[in-house]
């Protein structure tokens, strides 16, 4: 099959990103078309590039998500987002603007995935793990209520996907390769894991008094 015309890739792909969400099927659909187009894969991310620039703070982390997705599937595209994965994380949980306070805790996970399978070189890791760090200011980054929700919703969906993933095993695989993807999936206790329960309580909390009060009415 031809390889599609780069001004054509470009427009397709730019439109996929402006409809990327963190819902695992948009995540899939766009990461597919990236991997099927890999000789395009410097034009499509110039295309990113304009995207991460230009949309909202918050929805910049549904581009991370993507490009983790085609890290999992690509060779091709792997120096290239280690060339650019920084700068990136950079613009997705911007240290003076409290809109990324809310892409700081699933980027921190993104990070720690990254270090433990050794997707970048060292000190291109130590360099996003400095910049979470130096990050003080953790929280929802003035969301509204119903995208909490959606985001809690989507986290809740990639997990469940993964775990279904890591059921489906190579007939040829040794017999402790399944228990080293579980040793490995496995990362310390850290601050973003705090954060999450806390939000998370918080969010149940809410619940509770929603419903404390429609049965008390």
């Amino acid at each position: 099959m031809d390889d599609m015309d780069p001004f054509e890739a470009r427009l397709l792909f730019g439109n996929m990103l402006d409809n990327l969400t963190g819902a695992q099927p948009t995540i899939d659909r766009v990461s597919s078309f990236a991997l099927k187009n890999a000789s395009l894969a410097d034009d499509l991310f110039e295309c990113i590039n304009e995207k991460l620039t230009k949309m909202p703070v918050p929805p910049r982390l549904n581009i991370l998500l993507m490009l983790d997705a085609i890290l999992k599937h690509s060779t091709t595209w792997s120096s290239l987002i280690e060339r650019n994965i920084a700068r990136i994380v950079a613009h997705t949980t911007p240290k003076d603007d409290p809109r990324g306070d809310s892409n700081v805790v699933q980027t921190q996970k993104l990070v720690d995935g990254w270090r433990r399978k050794h997707t970048f070189q060292k000190h291109v890791v130590d360099e996003m793990d400095e910049r979470l760090a130096a990050r003080k200011s953790l929280g929802e980054g003035g969301m509204r209520h119903q995208d909490i929700l959606k985001r809690i919703e989507e986290d809740r969906e990639r997990h469940k996907r993964h775990k279904e993933d890591v059921w489906i095993r190579k007939p040829n695989e040794e017999p402790l390769d399944e228990l080293r993807v579980y040793w490995d999936s496995v990362s310390e206790f850290n601050d973003a894991d705090w954060m999450e329960i806390e939000a998370e309580n918080a969010e149940f909390r809410k619940e509770c008094q929603i419903s404390a009060l429609e049965h008390s009415s």
